[in-house]
């Protein structure tokens, strides 16, 4: 409307996107280095996993968790808007849960939230799933199955760990540790043993640093945007 008086940001955002929108299948933002979760598959590493704290109505804040499917940013001409579409895990029945000792773990079968998908990149944190081992099914080896009818040999849940941030570049870090640091998202909220005994074919995960240059590829698709 030729208002002048208006910052140049809002201005750009009110044209609306342009109709074409990059997709990646990597995103780095707030110094993490985020994967698609079909990039994950074809890497040695795990990047998808995702939390955002969101404030409801009565002001109460709760944790989601999930993973992300596919990575979008909007074309604003001067702005780029990233967007991960993430699939989410129901706060609501067994899909997270929060044990004595205060640790997270998620079922990632136990999905919803289907009608909102897309959060800001800016606005999410890295998380990583580790198996927890003590749901794997237990088989019974007189029989050679498992104990309950239609289990897998999965661990059904999964602990939650924070993301670690990349520091290479970031000014004025001193201290990797406290940059990393991330006080109500460690794995126990109480003082306990953490040690884990896992028989030796069993070992839940493994994450090794990596390098592996630019790992970001991105195509071009027409998606028509609607109101």
């Amino acid at each position: 409307m030729a208002n002048d008086e208006i910052h140049e940001q809002l201005a750009w955002l009110a044209r609306s996107p342009a109709n074409s929108i990059l997709m990646y299948q990597g995103y780095e933002i707030n110094d993490f280095i985020f994967y698609t979760r079909a990039q994950d598959n074809k890497s040695t590493n795990q990047n998808s996993g995702v939390r955002i704290d969101a404030t409801d109505s009565s002001g109460q804040t709760n944790s989601y968790f999930g993973y992300i499917e596919e990575i979008w940013e909007l074309d604003y001409g001067p702005l780029k808007i990233p967007l991960f579409r993430c699939q989410w895990v129901k706060l609501t029945g067994k899909g997270v849960d929060i044990d004595e000792y205060g640790m997270t773990t998620v079922d990632l079968k136990e999905l919803g939230y289907r009608d909102k998908p897309f959060v800001l990149a800016k606005d999410v944190t890295q998380v990583f799933y580790v198996q927890d081992m003590s749901s794997k099914p237990r088989k019974d080896k007189s029989r050679n199955k498992s104990c309950f009818l239609g289990a897998g040999d999965e661990p059904k849940h999964y602990i939650v760990l924070a993301g670690k941030r990349k520091i290479v570049g970031v000014d004025d870090v001193t201290d990797e540790e406290e940059y990393n640091k991330v006080e109500d998202m460690t794995p126990f909220a109480v003082e306990v043993d953490t040690s884990i005994l896992l028989a030796e074919e069993e070992a839940p995960y493994a994450r090794h640093d990596h390098n592996e240059g630019t790992i970001v590829k991105r195509t071009i698709v027409n998606i028509p945007l609607v109101d």
